[in-house]
Order: C-alpha cells, then sequence, then structure tokens
C-alpha cells in the first residue's frame, strides 16, 4: 500500500513537472488563463507558422503550388514579418509593464486597463498586418487552391495562414 502510494504521488510529480517548469516567473496577467490549452492562446505568442517557425516552406501544406506562386508567397510572408517584428517587441515590452502592475501591493485598476487597452491595440494592429497579408496571398491562389487555404484554418488551430 505504500509503495503504491509513493508511486502515485511520484506519477503526479512527474505530471505536473513540465507544467510548473512552463510558469515559473509568471504572474498574473500573463495570458488569457485557463480553457486556451498549450501555449498562450490566439494571437499572443509565437504559434505555428509565426515567423516561419513551422519548419515549412511558405505554403506547403497547398498542392499544385507554381515555383512563381511559392515566391510570391515567401515575400508576402517575409514583407508581413519585417512589418510585424517591431511590433511584437512592443507587445512583449507592454506584457511586461502589465505585469508588473498585477504584481504590484495594491493593484490600480484604472491603470490595468489602460495598460490592457495598449496590449490590445498591438494585437489589434498584428491582426490586421496578418489579414492584409493573407489577402495579398489568396490573389497569388487559383480558386482551387483559395478554397485550400480556406479549409486549413487560422493559424491558431493549427492550420497555415500568412505569417
Amino acid at each position: 500500500m505504500r509503495m503504491l502510494g509513493a508511486a502515485m504521488l511520484a506519477a503526479g510529480l512527474l505530471a505536473m513537472g513540465p507544467g510548473l517548469a512552463q510558469d515559473q516567473g509568471r504572474g498574473p496577467g500573463y495570458g488569457p488563463g485557463p480553457g486556451f490549452g498549450p501555449g498562450q492562446g490566439p494571437g499572443q505568442g509565437y504559434g505555428p507558422g509565426m515567423m516561419g517557425g513551422s519548419g515549412r516552406g511558405p505554403g506547403a501544406p497547398i498542392s499544385g503550388l507554381t515555383d512563381e506562386q511559392r515566391d510570391k508567397i515567401a515575400l508576402v510572408r517575409e514583407q508581413n514579418r519585417s512589418r510585424n517584428w517591431g511590433t511584437m517587441g512592443q507587445v512583449q515590452a507592454e506584457q511586461f509593464k502589465l505585469r508588473q502592475m498585477y504584481a504590484a501591493d495594491k493593484l490600480d485598476s484604472a491603470a490595468i486597463l489602460e495598460q490592457q487597452k495598449k496590449v490590445d491595440e498591438l494585437r489589434r494592429q498584428m491582426l490586421k498586418s496578418r489579414l492584409e497579408a493573407r489577402k495579398e496571398i489568396e490573389a497569388v491562389l487559383t480558386p482551387e487552391q483559395r478554397k485550400q487555404l480556406r479549409h486549413m484554418g487560422p493559424w491558431w488551430q493549427g492550420g497555415w495562414d500568412a505569417e
């Protein structure tokens, strides 16, 4: 019986280990909270395809791309990455300020709400840029390829996007 209890405790600690290691150093207000699954939820981190991080070439999941289409898509993605690079840095800086506000001895609700507005506006700017890039990419595709792109879903659902 004692062995079973020790094994269950060890299994529980092992299961919690990765989660505990990931959360170190984060304070309240870091992300959207529980319910978004792994990562930080839509628009709040480096998701699949962000910064070309999926390991696939631009447009890889879309079948029948010509070399010219791939080159144009790669250019749009690079331009979008370049446009958003500074904004992503600003988001990180503003989120840091927000976390500091949450960690204060006394919460200033009005200041926290204003700071959250700054973070949200920066994220909106990046979303607008992603949507514009998506339109540019769709203009390069055939109707069948656009259909494939739509069925893949947005980046936060594991699909391919213009990032």
